[in-house]
């Protein structure tokens, strides 16, 4: 959790001036720390993905199309998990979700302000 937390005070640090995307990193932010209770766990998991989906799509921030895609991917991912049973240690469950939870959080960051600008000059 502490590699979530670093990656998510950079992309604040980068997005407090723009507000949607202020916003979008907030939602991707709270879908990762949200406690998700042992009963039901996948399906809570996949709804709060496509709750983040859809409001990624309200936003329309930057990165929001990106967001809407890995948040797809996490759906998925979970139903999978569901079906296949992703509870061991071992399964390629946990380490999938987690890839694209930290892509999630470093799409807020590559598309914050300053790093657009600083590519847009090179």
């Amino acid at each position: 959790m502490i590699g979530y937390a670093v990656v998510l005070c950079v992309a604040l640090m980068l997005n407090t001036r723009d507000s949607k995307m202020l916003a979008l990193t907030l939602l991707v932010a709270a879908g990762i720390f949200a406690p998700i209770p042992d009963a039901y766990f996948y399906l809570v998991c996949m709804l709060i993905e496509l709750l983040i989906a859809l409001v990624a799509y309200k936003i329309a921030a930057p990165a929001s199309q990106m967001i809407v895609q890995v948040s797809s991917l996490l759906i998925v991912f979970h139903a999978i998990g569901w079906w296949l049973d992703g509870y061991p240690e071992n399964s390629p469950y946990h380490a999938g979700v987690k890839c694209l939870e930290y892509a999630e959080l470093v799409l807020c960051c590559f598309f914050s302000r300053p790093i657009l600008a600083r590519l847009q000059h090179v």
